[in-house]
């Protein structure tokens, strides 16, 4: 029997807020393949689609690739980030960091398809807050499924 420096702290799952051992989320033993896959392709898929809407709505072909390369930059690497460095958070700091990526990208496309500035600010507080409800639901299940 192995004993715990943690008073009343025996080998059960994550129950609460709070850091999570690095590596918990991964399957044993299996790193992940391509970190950098998911981020690129979302950056592509946003970058494409800002070049579409801000070539549609008044911007030139110039303007709407250097918004759309930009726009998937920026996307890429905060999306990487949150990906490289999601063991480190807290559920509900990641979920929270999640949604805002989400909630910002969706914003800023709704601006560039013309909507105003306080709808498209609109647009991406729901969308955020939904996507962080969606994570944090995830997240948790995922972390704590072996207490069912």
């Amino acid at each position: 029997m192995t004993h715990s420096i943690m008073p009343g702290h025996h080998h059960h799952a994550h129950e609460g807020p709070g850091p999570v051992a690095r590596g918990t989320h991964l399957r044993a033993g299996q790193p992940a393949r391509w970190p950098w896959a998911v981020p690129v392709v979302g950056g592509i898929a946003l970058g494409l689609f800002a070049v579409f809407l801000a070539s549609n709505n008044g911007y030139t072909v110039g303007a709407a690739v250097v918004i759309g390369v930009v726009a998937g930059l920026i996307a890429m690497a905060a999306g990487y980030a949150l990906l490289h460095e999601r063991n480190t958070m807290i559920t509900e700091v990641r979920a929270a960091a999640f949604g805002a990526l989400f909630g910002g990208s969706m914003g800023f496309l709704h601006s560039l398809s013309g909507g105003t500035v306080l709808r498209s600010t609109g647009i991406g507080l729901l969308t955020g807050i939904g996507m962080g409800l969606a994570s944090y639901y995830v997240f948790y299940w995922h972390e704590h499924r072996a207490d069912v």
